[in-house]
């Protein structure tokens, strides 16, 4: 008789245990999820911020900004998604015979390990004998002001700007006219921070 009051008692206190230390648990959750929210908030007026101000602007606060803030701007910026879809025909007049349309080179994108998540292929496409970028499949992570830039070997110092990017998620296409020949590499970087988000080898 006494064993079995024993177990009782012992089993009730496991189990006021067990359901205080849940208590603490679902507290600690709550507060963390209520904590990533009010971050994700916080970076997303911190990217609003930056992105209203001028070029001029963001060139001087970019001077005197932490990581933390540059981390929060780019945290803020990975949450908009801009996506487009552009097709081949667009970049052709409406008489151009399709079977015309062929691949000079292609690459798949890569990111860049730490800031950014990216996949699709990057095809340079002769059209009417006049060269286009083409993205397919292709979705990375936003950031601020993301360029895309024709290098030799990822240099953005000699880079071709073929100017911002249209859409972080879907196809899409940029005008090179005669230049492909000249780059090897298409990068693509936030402009003002000069940090690289993804690559993409092009080759034959």
């Amino acid at each position: 008789m006494f064993d079995n009051t024993c177990r009782y008692r012992l089993s009730v206190y496991v189990l006021v245990l067990q359901l205080a230390l849940l208590g603490i648990t679902l507290s600690l959750v709550s507060n963390a999820a209520g904590d990533s929210d009010q971050l994700k908030q916080q970076s997303m007026e911190a990217f609003k911020q930056f992105n209203a101000m001028s070029e001029d602007q963001r060139n001087s606060a970019i001077k005197n900004m932490s990581n933390t803030d540059i981390n929060m701007v780019m945290m803020g910026a990975a949450q908009i998604n801009n996506e487009v879809n552009e097709t081949i025909q667009a970049m052709a007049p409406p008489d151009t015979d399709m079977s015309s349309i062929y691949e000079i080179r292609s690459g798949n994108f890569t990111d860049s390990g730490n800031i950014s998540k990216v996949s699709g292929i990057s095809r340079i496409l002769s059209v009417n004998n006049i060269e286009f970028l083409r993205f397919e499949h292709f979705n990375i992570t936003n950031g601020p002001e993301l360029h895309v830039y024709f290098t030799n070997k990822g240099d953005l110092v000699n880079s071709k700007d073929l100017g911002i990017l249209k859409g972080n998620i879907g196809p899409q296409n940029y005008f090179l006219g005669n230049i492909a020949d000249q780059y090897d590499t298409l990068v693509i970087a936030s402009k003002p921070f000069k940090m690289v988000y993804a690559k993409a080898m092009l080759e034959p």
